[in-house]
């Protein structure tokens, strides 16, 4: 779908993916969601592949952080927020426009950095 120079976004906190941190410190009944942005662009296509993780397109990334979804996921989560950067993978379970699930062994990381020094470096 993508050229193999394509890079791939994948938020983690504390080592765990943004969306397990986000069930983890902010349960379904947390008054919190009520502030939650809509997310209704985004296919849920992770339930499908248990085992597997997903990463944001530059595109995905982006309106990601647009939406405000972003933001909020952030804000309710406790630890450290990084970006890790991967190079498109050559074994992907599913793609769309807006992410990539991939086995965690095939994503190699090419880099890790705190959220605010990936967004500093990012304008």
């Amino acid at each position: 779908m993508g050229s193999e120079n394509e890079k791939f976004y994948r938020i983690v906190v504390n080592g765990v993916g943004i969306y397990e941190a986000v069930d983890r410190d902010c349960p379904k009944n947390d008054s919190r969601r009520k502030d939650k942005p809509d997310g209704s662009w985004l296919p849920k296509k992770g339930l499908d592949y248990p085992e597997a993780i997903s990463f944001w397109s530059e595109y995905g990334l982006r309106k990601y952080r647009e939406s405000g979804l972003m933001n909020w996921y952030v804000s309710v989560v406790g630890g450290e927020v990084e970006v890790v950067t991967i190079n498109r993978p050559t074994d992907i379970l599913y793609e769309d426009e807006y992410q990539i699930i991939v086995k965690p062994e095939a994503a190699v990381e090419i880099s890790r950095k705190s959220l605010e020094k990936f967004i500093r470096l990012s304008q």
